[in-house]
């Protein structure tokens, strides 16, 4: 089973984990310490980071490697650092979460997916950009994963991909489920047809967002591991949690012992 590092669990890291409440504050944060001169050096960092903790792969946040600011140059540097550090890109968060993409930025999202190696995108989706997207997802041969996040059961998650079924999926987020008020091992069983991929997230309390380390929440982490292989999902799971006010570097070495345990047992 392949455990992946989302490198959005360091959403925060760039404004030292203070002030840092804001998602898009975080991000324009993030995307502005990688675009530029440092990249190379801030990118190492990170991959190394990964490497330290025993992970094999990431799924890498768009703000990490925009595919709008990065250049040629940017992308050839990211490939030959995971490359140097053996680490596989299972997913990338580049996503069509706003209504009306062009053609243009379809495709730029999808030759930066090629270009890194990512098979999945998994990010939020807007339904009208289901064609567009189904379109460059089968030229390209690289599935979208919709990102449960506002929808509050399975249902309304198939209701947006099942018309560009089989290229549009779920990227099921045990975290937002469960924030929703929903039971993600019942939504593993209820999106079994639509699986794309898979984030693995723990939460404090439903009505909220504040994650945790995997096994300290409300999620039946263990539970929804079990139910993905008895559905015969074999696929790389995403080890998430995004807190904006503490590093969670000691977090995710615990997140990850526990699954690689559990994973075992079953």
């Amino acid at each position: 089973m392949t455990f992946a590092f989302m490198t959005a669990n360091y959403v925060a890291k760039e404004l030292n984990y203070t002030n840092s409440l804001e998602w898009k504050k975080c991000q324009e944060a993030t995307v502005a310490a990688f675009h530029g001169p440092n990249f190379e050096s801030k990118f190492e960092e990170l991959i190394d980071t990964v490497k330290t903790l025993k992970f094999d792969a990431i799924e890498l946040w768009v703000a990490h490697l925009d595919p709008f600011k990065a250049t040629p140059k940017m992308i050839e540097t990211a490939k030959r650092i995971l490359s140097a550090y053996e680490i596989d890109v299972i997913s990338y968060t580049a996503g069509f979460g706003s209504p009306g993409a062009t053609r243009e930025e379809a495709k730029k999202v999808f030759e930066t997916a090629k270009e890194i190696g990512a098979p999945v995108l998994a990010q939020h989706l807007h339904r009208d950009n289901g064609e567009i997207v189904k379109e460059f997802a089968e030229a390209y041969h690289i599935y979208m994963g919709l990102e449960n996040h506002p929808e509050k059961t399975p249902q309304e998650v198939i209701k947006i991909i099942a018309p560009f079924t089989p290229w549009l999926g779920s990227a099921i987020d045990t975290g937002w489920f469960a924030t929703q008020g929903y039971d993600p091992v019942r939504a593993v069983r209820e999106l079994k047809d639509y699986l794309v991929h898979v984030h693995l997230k723990d939460v404090k309390a439903a009505g909220a967002h504040d994650t945790c380390t995997l096994g300290d929440g409300i999620v039946d982490i263990k539970g929804v591991m079990a139910e993905l292989k008895a559905i015969g999902y074999s696929g790389p799971m995403t080890v998430e949690h995004e807190p904006h006010l503490h590093d969670p570097t000691e977090d995710i070495k615990e997140s990850l012992k526990r699954v690689q345990q559990w994973s075992s047992e079953l």
